[in-house]
């Protein structure tokens, strides 16, 4: 049977190992969201709320950490009971403070969550539920840290009556909470998915949709776990708490690192299927949603320069002349003369016509079956070359 000081060395380790997870998260998912400000406007409420549960998950761990010197170093040898009993008591601060981290977390987490929702519904009453449930867990969580604290003139113990129902009342409103607003976001964005699926190049949503299940799946599942633990009076309750803090920060930016890649995703599939087919406008209909008005300009110059990239104009012309005059006279130099005004009234009229070409018209004579070296009419207007915007 697993003991709670075994189980405090247990469940630090695994924080440990998934805190390094969330601290990556969070720096992708801060450099996807405060990148390109110039052209864009970020959504502070959601970097404050990756913060702020980044900031909690690292108390949190700081907090485990330093039970575990005091519980086996320097406090937990010389009370009564040893190590084990002081890591059973829940009225120790300690053991309050990382369980005021976890309520806060998990009020934060819900919160955004029901804005998710709100944003994509557009419509308080559809978020009414969730919003009631999330008051429930507010309630619910200060009564436990009350219970928490007075925990020492009752059992003392984390399955205690007073502390028991507490902890039952706060998993099972953020499991429903949580749930339910999820399930409204998923089910909003597949109908929308759906009614728009014929008149789209890409699926987009598609990818956005599978990350909010799965995110939610994972934090549903840890939230299960705890509450069955909690029911049997498993000692694996503890490593499941210490477990959530660094989870809900993942959960939370997941969605968000999805979406940002997708965008990138579409930002160079649009540039590629622009170049290759041509067929631009359907793609930038597709990816309008995704990439900002920057991003669009940038593709299409990216584009134009690409597949019209302007050259030198260069006109080869040669001309075949029927020599009639052997029927006019026999005289060649009469026949050479008239080759030669002839050659001078084309020359004169390209030129009238195109005062910035240069014109050398070469005359074939049928008769001889010889070529005066071939002309060519070039074009001496100002060079046009690719526009380097600094894009490409």
């Amino acid at each position: 049977m697993l003991t709670v000081r075994a189980a405090g060395i247990v469940s630090t380790t695994l924080e440990g190992i998934l805190y390094g997870y969330a601290v990556f998260m969070f720096t992708l998912a801060m450099w996807i969201m405060l990148r390109d400000r110039k052209h864009r406007q970020v959504n502070y409420a959601l970097v404050g709320a990756g913060c702020a549960l980044l900031t909690l998950a690292t108390a949190e761990m700081a907090v485990n950490i330093a039970r575990i010197y005091r519980g086996f170093v320097t406090v937990g040898p010389f009370v009564p009971g040893g190590p084990e009993a002081w890591f059973n008591a829940v009225s120790d601060p300690t053991f309050v403070a990382k369980s005021v981290f976890y309520n806060t977390q998990t009020l934060i987490l819900d919160a955004v969550v029901i804005y998710r929702t709100y944003v994509v519904w557009q419509s308080v009453l559809v978020v009414i539920l969730p919003i009631v449930g999330w008051c429930g867990l507010l309630a619910g969580s200060v009564g436990l840290n009350v219970a928490l604290v007075n925990s020492s003139k009752h059992s003392g113990d984390v399955f205690g009556v007073q502390t028991g129902r507490w902890i039952t009342a706060v998993y099972a409103l953020t499991l429903a909470t949580n749930l339910s607003s999820t399930l409204l976001l998923a089910g909003r964005i597949w109908t929308v998915t759906r009614r728009s699926a014929q008149y789209r190049s890409s699926d987009f949503l598609g990818p956005v949709l599978r990350v909010i299940i799965e995110s939610g799946a994972i934090y549903s599942m840890t939230i299960t776990a705890a509450l069955i633990s909690f029911v049997v009076k498993s000692n694996g309750v503890y490593v499941i708490l210490d477990m959530i803090s660094p989870i809900i920060s993942i959960v939370f930016n997941m969605l968000i690192i999805r979406i940002g890649l997708a965008s990138d995703r579409t930002f160079l599939g649009v540039a590629a299927t622009a170049v290759s087919t041509g067929t631009a406008q359907a793609t930038w209909a597709a990816a309008g949603s995704a990439l900002t008005s920057a991003e669009r300009m940038a593709v299409r110059r990216r584009t134009d320069a690409a597949a019209y990239a302007m050259q030198d104009l260069k006109v080869e012309i040669t001309q075949v002349i029927e020599n009639d005059a052997e029927y006019t006279t026999a005289d060649p130099k009469a026949q050479a003369g008239t080759r030669s005004v002839r050659s001078r009234e084309r020359r004169e009229v390209l030129r009238a016509v195109r005062p910035d070409l240069q014109v050398d018209v070469s005359v074939v004579d049928i008769e001889s079956g010889t070529e005066s070296p071939r002309s060519s009419v070039q074009d001496r207007s100002p060079e046009k070359r690719p526009v380097d915007d600094g894009l490409v």
